[in-house]
This record gives C-alpha cells, structure tokens and sequence, in this order.
C-alpha cells in the first residue's frame, strides 16, 4: 500500500512539473475536444460538490465518533481537511487557469477539487464500510465509479482539464493510501495486543 502510495505521489508530481508541457497540452485539448459542456457526464458534478463532501465528511466523523474511532476521526480530518487545505494551496501555488469556456467557476484550475477530495471521501467511506459492515471490494468499486464520475464531470463540464483531474485522482489516492496505511498498522498492532 505504502508503494502504490509513492507511486501515485511520483506520477502527480510529473503532472505538476509537466501540465503546461506539449504532451499534456494535447491530452487536455483532446479530452476538452471529446467532451461537449451538456455531456452525460457533466451532471454528476454535485458528487464533488463541497456541499456533499463536506456534509459527508461530517457524517462519516460523527458515525466514527459513535464507534469511538478517534484515529478514523483523525484520519477522516486529515484526508478531507487538510486535504482541502492543500488543494487549494496548490491551486494558488500553480496558478493555472481554467478551460476558456463559460462553466461559472471562480479560482484556479489545478488540481481539480472535486476529482481530489472526492477520491479521498469516497474512499474512506468504503474502507470504514469494509471495516464495520463487512469486507468486500464492491464498496471500494463503487467509490472508484463515484470519485471517477466526480472527476470526470469537471472535464465534461469544461471546469477543469483532463490533467488537473489525472493530477487530482494522483494526489487523492496517495494521500488516501499513505493514511489508509498507518491506520492498517494502528489497527494490526490492536489486533495483536
């Protein structure tokens, strides 16, 4: 997990020292291309909405406050919070600016929230579901689809480019998968007391 983890923070840190590049320009131009702003995809922009994954996130800690799983509260505060934090320092750092289409967004373009924090929430969502309710990889399959449609959507809407979305998915997964690991090791090391 700790691999898979570096290996994403390895490729989004090639995003972020490569997104203005002639090989991402093209990506971006032909995603852009591929997708008209009225496209399928474009609806299901409110599955990274702030709303949804804020009052999800309050959601999920209150349920783990239930449980009396302070270090999933902690990690669920760390992978979303500061998550956002990040992202939208990033954002200010990079300064990249959006498609230059109407899509009524304010702010910079890199990295894509909703594709990042998305990821995250989703996906913190599923491991305390495998944790509590039972252990199956359908929960994580289905926050991969939703995290994807998230994403996705902001290219669909011509919000975000296709590399702010890849850089977001990177990010979100790397940081998802370097907490995901030292909550392993926490929950091992109980289980072995």
């Amino acid at each position: 997990m700790l691999w898979i983890s570096l290996a994403c923070l390895t490729v989004f840190a090639v995003l972020l020292f490569g997104f203005d590049s002639g090989w991402a320009s093209g990506i971006d131009r032909a995603m852009l291309d591929a997708f008209d702003g009225d496209s399928f995809f474009a609806h299901f922009s409110v599955l990274g909405s702030q709303a949804v994954l804020s009052g999800g996130a309050i959601l999920l800690i209150v349920f783990l406050f239930w449980k009396r799983n302070i270090a999933g509260m902690t990690a669920v505060l760390i992978g979303v919070g500061l998550g956002n934090v990040l992202n939208k320092a990033l954002k200010e750092w990079v300064a990249r600016e959006r498609p230059p289409f109407p899509h009524g967004e304010d702010g910079f373009s890199f990295v894509s929230g909703h594709a990042m924090i998305g990821l995250i929430f989703y996906l913190f969502v599923a491991y305390f579901l495998c944790l509590y309710v039972k252990k199956t990889m359908s929960f994580y399959a289905a926050a991969l689809l939703l995290a994807f449609l998230a994403g996705a959507s902001r290219v669909a809407g011509h919000a975000h480019y296709a590399t702010d979305v890849a850089a977001g998915w990177l990010l979100g997964g790397g940081i998802f998968l370097l907490i995901a690991f030292f909550l392993n090791k926490r929950l091992n090391r109980r289980l072995q007391a």
